[in-house]
């Protein structure tokens, strides 16, 4: 959706202001759905769900085709959301289920990779799709994609993944006032949205951003935002190859590098203004970081009580969704306020992980371990 927000700004009539609830509605629609989906996993096990949800998906990508209005793609992409986002609380569940510590960290950074590359290379997608075939041809490529990935899932999910059935049957609200109570669930909780914030402060107006304060065409952006996607995916192939970066000592040794992005950004802006070289710079360095950082986040939130991860699952991923959204309204806000502002958001939002990365470490082993 990245970089059809100029085509629709002029296809719709519709400002960018107003084009940004069709990215904020999607992350409502996760934050909504997903900590009920997480109950219900723990409760009747992840596969049933996890295809209802995915039908939901391709459905609302179809009709996304056909709608004409903006509030009607607000609407269907809320439902996409409802949708797909049981994926995420199905598989961080099912790594925790089945697979010991060590493993689980790895498995969390190959998931992170995945989580990470496929909504930053989208728009590289969109980017070449919409200007060949049209903006219906991006709706149709989710839809056939939600439905490969429906058919991938009904073969290869088993009907039960979750090992303890009464456990799962004793599922209730017990099981949130247990997360709710976890101060290690709420550090690496916050540690995530934070870090998801950094990258949807940029995602949301960054088309209109390079496209308008230096001059690149949509194609142009998309490959920078591409090899920022690149990058990322390289950080967490690193940590899921190399056993010492999932470490304390190299773990926090990247934190304090997100703190230097994050400080050396603000401070950079605010002394020399907005540059293409200091937008670029500080994007690749904290996707590194980030792709490095996020699975121990996800892996210390679902595992911080461990009876109930499903719930976890849910409820942090809901609350970095909401924390996206959050960021994502402000850093279009902010755009449009002064453009250099964006970087400042940016650069606040990595401070902020770093704070919630020592809330969640403080006195606590570490998850990575």
């Amino acid at each position: 959706m990245v970089p059809l927000v100029p085509m629709l700004s002029l296809s719709m009539a519709h400002s960018v202001s107003e084009l940004q609830y069709l990215f904020s509605i999607y992350v409502i629609g996760l934050a909504v759905s997903q900590p009920i989906f997480g109950l219900i996993t723990d409760r009747i096990g992840r596969r049933t769900v996890l295809l209802s949800g995915f039908g939901v998906f391709v459905l609302s990508s179809i009709l996304l085709m056909f709608a004409d209005t903006l509030a009607m793609m607000i609407l269907l992409r809320f439902l996409q959301a409802v949708g797909v986002g049981v994926g995420t609380v199905v598989a961080r569940g099912i790594i925790r289920d089945h697979l010991p510590p060590d493993e689980a960290l790895k498995a969390f950074a190959l998931l992170t990779a995945a989580m990470g590359f496929t909504p930053v290379i989208a728009p590289v997608v969109g980017g070449f799709l919409a200007p060949l075939l049209g903006l219906k041809s991006v709706f149709l490529l989710l839809a056939i994609v939600g439905a490969g990935l429906l058919l991938l899932c009904f073969h290869s999910i088993p009907k039960d993944t979750a090992p303890d059935s009464g456990a799962r049957h004793n599922a209730s609200i017990k099981g949130y006032l247990s997360v709710l109570r976890s101060r290690a669930f709420w550090g690496h909780t916050g540690a995530f949205g934070f870090l998801q914030g950094m990258v949807f402060t940029l995602m949301a107006s960054g088309s209109v951003l390079f496209e308008e304060q230096f001059g690149l065409s949509i194609t142009r952006f998309s490959l920078v935002w591409g090899g920022s996607a690149l990058v990322y995916v390289l950080g967490s192939f690193l940590l899921s190859r190399l056993s010492a970066l999932g470490s304390p000592r190299w773990q926090h040794t990247a934190a304090i590098g997100m703190l230097l992005v994050s400080l050396c950004t603000a401070a950079l802006i605010l002394w020399q203004g907005l540059s293409f070289g200091l937008v670029v710079v500080s994007l690749f360095s904290s996707m590194l970081l980030s792709g490095i950082l996020t699975p121990t986040t996800m892996y210390g939130a679902v595992n911080a009580v461990p009876l109930w991860s499903g719930s976890a699952a849910g409820l942090s991923s809901s609350v970095g969704m909401t924390m996206a959204g959050l960021f994502s309204w402000l850093g279009a806000a902010a755009y449009e306020t002064d453009p250099a502002l964006i970087m400042l958001c940016f650069g606040g939002a990595g401070c902020g992980f770093v704070a919630c990365w020592w809330v969640a470490h403080h006195n606590t082993p570490s998850p990575a371990l």
